[in-house]
């Protein structure tokens, strides 16, 4: 790897980036050969990252039979009360899932249900996040009958702390693993409105997600008829900074968009990012699968958390981009302008930047600004972008 490193500074002092292109092409091809592509003898040799399937004769990366595409590139595990997570009286029942091979501290999102459903429906979109590289946490509801939307709010911020006292204790699995400066709330039917409450509460929530949310606050100084016992959902109700996204369904009778999605994002300030993007042909339950609308639900909510709460500004463009299963798409965000490959930040684009990503790679760093082509790795691939761009 030296002799490698070597060779490519002495072609870049020399501005042959031709000979680099070839050389770095069969770099690639070399240090990222995909598991498909080796023999038994070397699929075994590689059995950190690859495994011999019996039934197609081939070698697969690890756990390929189960995973989605849309899926991220992590592996994860998760734990509950059972194997010592950190209980509360605020919530019934958690799981914590989290990535195990990708670079901590990580950024954290905590998840709780709508009325009358278990905390165990929100397990798959615990798993999408950490497979995405994210804490997920998801918290049941304690009284069904009782708790009302802004107690559900509060339900998820207790979580948080939980996560934070998790990130000291001693047999935790994400001891030292949380990032406690960057945290959101999501929720599902009026989970998705408590949520977007909570940033009310927090100030310090960094972002929401709201998936088909339902929002009504006891409120006797704002709601004025005694009929629904003083709840109601006037703007100060949403007047918070955390950016939020709202999901919403085209089928969805019991929240329909026009009167609870779409009013979420009107009542939400002008001066907080926001976006509501609504699934063609989808119901109430649509919310519950990351893998809704042909996989851009996920996408879209990763993306979101990517730029809003790992501030990583390469998203923002992407962000933009209206889904092709989208039957409403609106947002008031707006992207600044990036030079593409300017690493270092120097407003040129040229062998410095090249360098400095040579660099990152030698030492196993990954780098949000040299991550080019958004794979979650700083890598071979992007200094081929990084070339691309200073021949053209």
């Amino acid at each position: 790897m030296k002799n490698l490193k070597v060779l490519i500074y002495s072609l870049i002092k020399q501005n042959n980036f031709i000979k680099l292109l070839i050389l770095l092409s069969i770099s690639l091809n070399i240090i990222y050969a995909e598991c498909i592509d080796l023999n038994y003898d070397n699929c075994i040799y590689w059995s950190s990252y690859c495994e011999w399937n019996e039934s197609t004769n081939q070698c697969q990366n690890i756990g390929e039979d189960t995973i989605n595409p849309n899926d991220g590139p992590f592996q994860f595990d998760s734990f509950n009360e059972s194997d010592g997570l950190i209980s509360s009286d605020n919530y019934l029942s958690a799981t914590v899932f989290y990535p195990i091979n990708s670079e901590p501290p990580y950024s954290s999102i905590v998840i709780v249900p709508g009325a009358f459903s278990p905390e165990t429906i929100l397990h798959e979109w615990g798993q999408y996040y950490a497979s995405h590289g994210f804490i997920a946490m998801t918290i049941g509801i304690n009284d069904y009958l009782n708790d009302d939307m802004s107690d559900l709010a509060f339900s998820l911020l207790d979580a948080i702390e939980v996560l934070k006292l998790e990130n000291n204790r001693s047999d935790s699995p994400i001891l030292n693993k949380v990032n406690i400066h960057s945290f959101a709330t999501s929720g599902w039917s009026i989970g998705g409105g408590s949520a977007q409450y909570a940033a009310t509460i927090d100030s310090s929530l960094k972002a929401v997600i709201a998936l088909n949310p339902g929002l009504s606050i006891q409120d006797y100084e704002n709601c004025t008829n005694p009929t629904y016992d003083y709840y109601c959902l006037v703007p100060e109700h949403l007047n918070h900074s955390s950016s939020v996204l709202i999901i919403s369904s085209e089928g969805d009778i019991e929240n329909p968009t026009d009167l609870d999605a779409a009013v979420h994002y009107n009542y939400t300030p002008e001066s907080t990012s926001k976006m509501l993007f609504e699934i063609e042909n989808g119901n109430h339950e649509t919310g519950l699968n990351p893998y809704s609308g042909s996989g851009e639900l996920g996408e879209k909510v990763i993306n979101w958390l990517k730029y809003h709460l790992l501030e990583n500004s390469n998203y923002c463009n992407i962000l933009l981009d209206i889904p092709i299963s989208a039957s409403q798409f609106y947002t008031n965000i707006e992207c600044q302008e990036l030079l593409l490959g300017d690493i270092n930040g120097d407003n040129i684009v040229n062998v410095q930047d090249i360098l400095l990503v040579i660099d990152y790679i030698l030492n196993n760093e990954y780098n949000n600004s040299a991550d080019l082509n958004l794979d979650e790795f700083t890598d071979v691939l992007d200094i081929l972008l990084i070339i691309n761009i200073i021949l053209s």
